[in-house]
């Protein structure tokens, strides 16, 4: 049924992948944290009263299996283990954006820094913090660019348009995703968010498509949410996520051309031959094996 509906219907596929996630995400974080508030012992409520980002780490883990389930019942569970360019040759693909998130890291701890007066939390908190935000970019990956950016570009082609608009749509529906969080931040800073989002869904789906390897851009969605949370994980009394995006203003939005700007570069016409390697539809013209090179 599901493959079905995946081949016939692949937008509403992917639109309701995306319902199934946030469905599961949300029903597993209240249903746990119901068990540990009746069922489990003081010291469990406590512990996760005083770390924030390790419920977080749950609802992740639920979120995951949403991806998970689709990617079985469609017989697609090897985009957890293809190779294709590698994943050095597929990090010099993914530089732009990883020399912008070393850039921010490092704004981040050495000039903003933490508040004054916040206290640096114990080793333990902080390793959860980096559990969760690898779990954050593990499931967001696998659903927007295993599932559906996947599932786009088989159903629009390796053509120069067919790449664009399944990298464009992938994109629009990984920012809308994000609608989620106006449960508990502002709706200027949620959408804001969203804008930023999907020009950033639009890149990681170009780095999907050029590298064939859905581990690159888990690494780089988990950098990009550690670098730019990273003194809510060492500190406390700093901002957490809900914080952080009610506090997103328009001046934000020029991140959308520092995205797009390298998505052009990454799937100009010279490359989109590469795009063909890597994924399952048939290639328009014969292509060169693949390059370490952007």
């Amino acid at each position: 049924m599901l493959k079905c509906l995946r081949e016939k219907h692949p937008y509403l596929y992917c639109a309701l992948a995306v319902v199934l996630f946030m469905a599961v995400m949300m029903a597993g974080q209240f249903l746990f944290s119901v068990a540990v508030v009746l069922l489990g012992p003081a010291g469990l409520i406590q512990l996760f009263d005083s770390e924030p980002y390790l419920l977080q780490a749950v609802s992740e883990l639920f979120a995951l299996l949403a991806p998970l389930f689709l990617l079985w019942r469609t017989g697609a569970f090897r985009v957890f283990t293809r190779r294709g360019t590698g994943f050095l040759d597929g990090m010099l693909v993914g530089m732009f954006p990883f020399v912008q998130l070393c850039l921010t890291l490092s704004l981040n701890v050495g000039i903003v820094g933490p508040p004054e007066g916040a206290v640096p939390k114990a080793v333990w908190r902080v390793v959860v913090f980096l559990v969760t935000m690898f779990l954050i970019g593990l499931a967001e990956e696998a659903l927007f660019r295993g599932v559906i950016a996947r599932t786009l570009l088989e159903h629009c082609g390796s053509s120069r348009a067919g790449i664009w608009k399944a990298a464009v749509i992938s994109g629009l529906m990984f920012g809308a995703g994000h609608a989620i969080n106006i449960l508990e931040s502002s709706p200027t800073g949620v959408l804001i968010q969203m804008c930023i989002t999907a020009s950033l869904g639009i890149l990681y789906a170009a780095i999907y498509y050029r590298t064939g390897n859905l581990w690159v851009v888990v690494f780089l969605h988990a950098y990009q949410d550690a670098a730019a949370l990273i003194n809510s994980g060492l500190y406390d009394g700093t901002q957490g996520i809900a914080e952080a995006v009610s506090s997103y203003d328009f001046t934000m939005l020029y991140a959308v051309a520092l995205y797009l700007i390298p998505t052009v570069i990454l799937l100009r016409k010279s490359r989109l031959p590469e795009v063909a390697i890597f994924s399952e539809v048939e290639p328009l013209q014969p292509a060169p094996q693949p390059q370490s090179e952007i």
